[in-house]
């Protein structure tokens, strides 16, 4: 599968190269793409003459609208709220030019790669979830009051774009039996739909989300560290769908299911959700994910579609564990 589109350091501009070997304090001598996430945002490995490590990421003029906002939004993030160090690279600072705006990180290693997930780091990674989740600060509702998460997922594509016939053969086309596919959503469409409405007054803790935690997302660090990065859509709203929100991943990457892993985070964060508030933070997770992967490939993601593949089945079987029905069809075999 192609790669995203992402410039190299050469192609950085002389002056901002300059700046960031300030911020860094020594000159760079070597800086590599790093490649991860989904999007061609700008990232690199930089090197200093001393043999330091440096993490550089951020816009360019060839990104997308989409990315360029994301990641002006995280640069503000990571400005507002000094309390995400405790959970990510450390900020060292901010050089922009022009269309360029690049944020200088601590770079942290990985000591070992998920997938594969072990139960030990599935463990560890829900219970830093749940952790991060336990320290949100008291201004963040305030600070973060244009990112509601719920809101984000009412106004995006969701189950309501699926009564469009052609997103609808574009949902059924993920199938092997197209038609059976069909018939499922016209079944139970119109419950999904009322459930995932339902999600914006689910309970139990509310605080801040990172809202788009997946493996790319974790660095298990040495020492036992495990950090959450990239923070473009760091939201407020009920915690139960940030948790939601990554178990489907979890579980199709080969991880636990996604009941079991909520049961590893309702013991990780001392919570118990009530069966109709996961059966709608279910729904609103399969909808946002059911009204995108069946849609066209975009040539500057070119991975985008396979992870909402990869994250959209499982969230389907729990929703329908949660709702007790027939689970949908087979998926057709989809390879990154």
């Amino acid at each position: 599968m192609k790669r995203e589109p992402k410039p190299s350091w050469h192609e950085v501009p002389a002056a901002l190269r300059d700046d960031i070997s300030a911020i860094v304090g020594e000159p760079i001598v070597s800086a590599e793409v790093a490649w991860g996430g989904f999007g061609p945002t700008a990232s690199f490995k930089l090197t200093t003459a001393a043999g330091s490590t440096f993490f550089c990421k951020g816009t360019h003029p060839g990104n997308t609208p989409e990315g360029h906002k994301a990641v002006l939004r995280e640069c503000a993030n990571l400005r507002t709220f000094h309390e995400l160090a405790r959970f990510g690279p450390s900020l060292l600072g901010l050089a922009n030019l022009g269309d360029w705006h690049l944020a200088v990180l601590e770079f942290v290693p990985r000591a070992f790669e998920v997938p594969p997930w072990t139960r030990e780091a599935s463990d560890r990674a829900i219970a830093r979830i749940a952790e991060f989740h336990a320290s949100t600060p008291e201004r963040a509702e305030a600070s973060l009051a244009d990112m509601q998460f719920t809101d984000l997922l009412s106004q995006s594509l969701n189950w309501y774009s699926l009564r469009d016939t052609a997103n609808g053969r574009q949902f059924a086309s993920l199938f092997v039996d197209e038609a059976a596919a069909a018939a499922w959503l016209a079944a139970h469409l119109d419950r999904f739909t009322a459930l995932a409405d339902r999600s914006r007054t689910c309970s139990g803790p509310r605080g801040w989300m990172h809202a788009d935690i997946r493996s790319d997302n974790l660095i298990f660090a040495a020492e036992g560290r495990l950090l959450l990065v990239d923070w473009p859509v760091l939201s407020f709203g009920p915690q139960i769908l940030d948790i939601a929100l990554f178990l489907p991943s979890l579980e199709g990457e080969g991880g636990p299911s996604c009941a079991d892993g909520l049961r590893l985070y309702e013991d990780a964060a001392a919570a118990r959700f009530d069966g109709a508030d996961i059966a709608a933070a279910a729904a609103a997770i399969a909808g946002f994910f059911a009204a995108r992967a069946g849609q066209p490939e975009i040539e500057a993601l070119p991975r985008l579609r396979w992870v909402q593949k990869l994250q959209l089945f499982p969230a389907l079987r729990w929703l329908a564990q949660c709702l007790d029905i027939a689970p949908p069809p087979l998926p057709r075999d989809f390879t990154a």
